[in-house]
């Protein structure tokens, strides 16, 4: 059964045993199975918590997941006595089970092997659970992204989105059915398919985009100083949260960018127009282009390519942060004011610290995930 199958592959990834053809036989199936996006996402978070994750955070995430599918109506429990008997016998014998079953068993938490058995116990709960996870997902599916990663998607409707390190969009049930809305949290990069009876709709902390074309990035980190808008193709029609009535239509080649006031006290960005309230100034301007490889700017990460243009270090780590999956803190005001010019493609986080070491005078120390900038 295809449903089996794909578990199957879910396994092997997660153990590190898929071949590339395995992998890319699971993004087939993937793409033509959406609704399995937000089950199989919640199981590579609890598998993989991330460098600071903990087993008690596991364990109340966990709790706090199942806690929601039960108010969604869903029947999922925590694990028995007797499961988590089980749980431990395949924690023991986690070296001499099979490949079909080391999604059970390899270097998790008690936790995260009580859910995995909720899948794998037998076939006919296995069934039973996937369509459970199947309705939640019907209600509201979620991708996300954590700092040090991306990933590309494909929504129900056929379009298509890359979404950076870092991000969070999500949609409800009715997409593509009754609508095409979603709510974005970070960046993304869309390439939508053309439906005028069912308008393609973002929705950001500061901006609702209304999609008149096809090929278009939005950045919209809720701890930078702006957010932008950005079209490749087609056109896009702009509102701003605080003044709704206004619509600004971009072109392609332009971008618009939105002061986060939040986060932007004292930051002179010109306003767009006389009519749009100093609050929340924006302004239009065209795409910014790499000199030497002729690269656009705002959507080179897409090609994983971080370009960076005259850009104080501190705003830099910021990406940094994202782009390695790192973090970045400061001793001192002078390193922070650096400024830095240049791109990063496939070096690591020392490649990169040494790189900018050629044209900035600053010092590091590197202790796991974490780094301290400190003056030279």
């Amino acid at each position: 059964m295809q449903s089996e199958y794909i578990w199957n592959l879910i396994g092997k990834k997660l153990s590190g045993e898929a071949t590339d053809e395995e992998l890319s036989a699971l993004e087939r199936l993937l793409r033509a199975n959406p609704d399995l996006h937000y089950p199989i996402q919640t199981i590579m978070d609890f598998w993989d918590p991330g460098p600071d994750g903990k087993p008690e955070e596991t364990q109340l995430a966990l709790e706090r997941h199942l806690e929601r599918m039960r108010h969604l109506g869903a029947d999922w429990e925590l694990p028995s006595p007797d499961d988590a008997i089980q749980t431990a016998e395949l924690s023991k014998k986690a070296k001499k089970i099979t490949l079909r079953n080391r999604l059970l068993g390899v270097s998790i938490t008690g936790a995260v092997l009580g859910i995995v058995l909720l899948f794998t116990r037998n076939h006919q709960r296995t069934e039973q659970l996937q369509f459970t996870a199947t309705h939640i997902a019907s209600v509201n599916s979620e991708i996300s992204t954590r700092n040090g990663s991306k990933t590309n998607v494909i929504l129900p409707d056929g379009s298509r989105v890359w979404l950076n390190a870092g991000s969070k969009l999500s949609y409800d049930k009715n997409y593509g059915n009754t609508n095409r809305e979603i709510n974005l949290t970070g960046e993304a990069f869309f390439d939508v398919i053309h439906n005028p009876e069912k308008p393609f709709i973002i929705h950001t902390s500061k901006m609702d985009i209304r999609v008149l074309g096809t090929r278009f990035n939005i950045r919209s980190y809720p701890a930078d100083k702006t957010m932008e808008a950005t079209l490749i193709r087609g056109s896009l029609e702009v509102s701003l949260k605080d003044q709704p009535s206004q619509k600004i239509i971009l072109k392609p080649n332009e971008k618009i960018v939105v002061a986060n006031v939040e986060k932007t006290a004292g930051l002179n960005i010109p306003t767009l127009q006389k009519s749009i309230k100093p609050v929340l100034p924006a302004s239009i301007s065209k795409l910014t282009y790499e000199p030497t490889s002729g690269d656009i700017v705002e959507i080179s990460w897409v090609e994983n390519k971080l370009i960076f243009q005259d850009q104080p270090f501190k705003d830099l780590a910021e990406q940094m942060e994202r782009w390695f999956g790192v973090i970045i803190r400061f001793k001192d005001k002078r390193a922070e004011e650096l400024r830095f010019t240049g791109s990063f493609k496939n070096e690591t986080i020392q490649q990169a610290l040494e790189a900018l070491q050629l044209s900035g005078k600053f010092d590091y120390s590197i202790h796991e995930n974490q780094i301290v900038i400190y003056d030279n």
